[in-house]
């Protein structure tokens, strides 16, 4: 076996062929290492990190989290099981190279154990002998989910923006059931433990302002979208029915994100546009973008006739113009597009659409183009109106069950992938973060299509 490689990327093998793998539960600390068949997912991926005193962490790739004992924890070393934990905390192991394999260590009487038909290794004995097989030597860049914590559940459709020293997300609580708002802002120091902050726009009946119930009657309100410009923060979102396209998008706005502020209060802007069922398109998922040109747009749409874009009046937040363009288009339902974002880097724009979610293979794509108006293409230089796209947030990987609506969150050079994954059979949504990396100027992330590929069977 050849020498370890301090920074390299592995694959764990057991004698009986099952592989290490952080348990696939969505990044929570604590998760468990299982025993697995070897699918060639970046959660069976471990990076060697060599300490002072010569010992080792082992950090799972997809989750950023270390490898520990249960052992060092409590003491109990006898079958002790493995589990992730964002800090090292102690947790550095011996890898002694034998002719038969590599030994994980604590010490000498107590070495894991990856027994036939284990599905969870254990500290016991002599220990098991392992594979160690190269994927990567540590020089290519790997993004990583971020291991939340806190208040991170029923965050649908998240958005993060900063104020001062705060991370705050603004979603859509659907699936939290009766709330004092049907929209939430939680925040956070770090980007990591999550608290909630404030709850708003009850689904109350009456709903809370009174063109709701003229316009459209019995709306859920739903996708909120935030933006700070014209010295206010802004949330748009939309006031619809299920299904329909008989939809009102709308505008709350306040001067503040701090609630001990005695500013702070939502105040209805009132309606931006609006859709009833004889208009091909509909009025949902808004988001702002600001252009090179320091123009305001706003991307919004879902199914129907696609995904568009307008722009937006600096000073007042509502339409600028009647311009209207389509940046992106699929089938009707349920193979149709929808939680359209924008971001940019390096001259481009990108745009990004969620697709499938008809066919539970609900995922994220993602075109550029140099032109705001697109056309927005992928690496084939197909046509997101044409059904191109790469996949930036895959479909049942790495925690990620059913990945929704994605936004873009950038902070000096690095940007983050902020995205609802659906779990629970579907009834729960949780806010994911996750790193972005880069490659001739296309993105991807831990859970992205490209970033999959890479560890594939050739």
């Amino acid at each position: 076996m050849s020498k370890l490689i301090d920074g390299g990327v592995y694959k764990i093998v057991a004698p009986d062929g099952l592989v290490l793998a952080g348990d696939d539960f969505g990044y929570h600390e604590g998760d468990r290492v299982v025993l697995q068949p070897y699918t060639y997912d970046l959660n069976q991926a471990w990076k060697l990190k060599k300490t002072a005193s010569g010992s080792w962490n082992i950090i799972n790739m997809a989750a950023g989290m270390t490898m520990c004992s249960m052992g060092l924890v409590y003491h109990q070393m006898d079958h002790a099981p493995f589990f992730l934990f964002t800090k090292p905390c102690g947790c550095v192991f011996s890898i002694i190279e034998e002719d038969d394999g590599c030994y994980i260590a604590l010490n000498d009487d107590h070495k894991m154990t990856a027994e036939q038909g284990a599905h969870q290794p254990v500290l016991i004995g002599k220990g098991t002998p392992l594979r160690f097989e190269l994927l990567d030597d540590g020089s290519y860049e790997l993004p990583q989910v971020k291991v939340l914590c806190g208040d991170t559940i029923h965050m649908g459709i998240p958005e993060l923006i900063k104020d001062g020293e705060w991370y705050y997300a603004v979603y859509d609580n659907l699936t939290r059931g009766d709330t004092k708002g049907r929209i939430g802002l939680n925040r956070s120091r770090d980007m990591i433990r999550w608290h909630l902050y404030d709850e708003f726009m009850p689904q109350s009946t009456p709903r809370p302002f009174p063109w709701m119930d003229e316009m459209v009657p019995g709306c859920e309100i739903w996708c909120p979208g935030i933006a700070h410009f014209g010295g206010k923060y802004r949330i748009y979102y939309a006031a619809t029915r299920n299904l329909k396209n008989t939809t009102v998008m709308a505008m709350i706005t306040n001067d503040t994100l701090d609630v001990n502020d005695p500013r702070y209060a939502w105040k209805d802007a009132g309606p931006v546009m609006r859709t009833t069922e004889t208009d091909n398109y509909n009025v949902i998922d808004p988001h702002i973008f600001r252009t090179y040109d320091d123009e305001l747009w706003m991307v919004f749409g879902s199914a129907w006739s696609g995904v568009k874009l307008c722009r937006i009046n600096e000073e007042t937040g509502m339409l600028y113009d009647g311009e209207m363009v389509s940046v992106a288009y699929r089938e009707e339902f349920p193979h149709s597009c929808e939680g359209g974002y924008l971001f940019k880097r390096n001259g481009w724009y990108y745009l990004m659409v969620v697709v499938e979610r008809g066919d539970q293979n609900y995922r994220a794509i993602v075109g550029r183009s140099r032109d705001i108006r697109g056309p927005y293409v992928d690496k084939n230089g197909v046509s997101l109106m044409d059904e191109g796209g790469e996949t930036i947030v895959e479909y049942k990987q790495r925690g990620v069950y059913y990945p929704g609506h994605c936004s873009v969150f950038q902070e000096g050079e690095q940007y983050y992938m902020v995205f609802e994954n659906w779990y629970d059979r579907c009834s729960t949504t949780q806010m994911n973060i996750s790193t972005i990396i880069w490659e001739d100027d296309w993105p991807d992330t831990a859970v992205g299509r490209r970033v999959l590929k890479r560890f594939e069977k050739p």
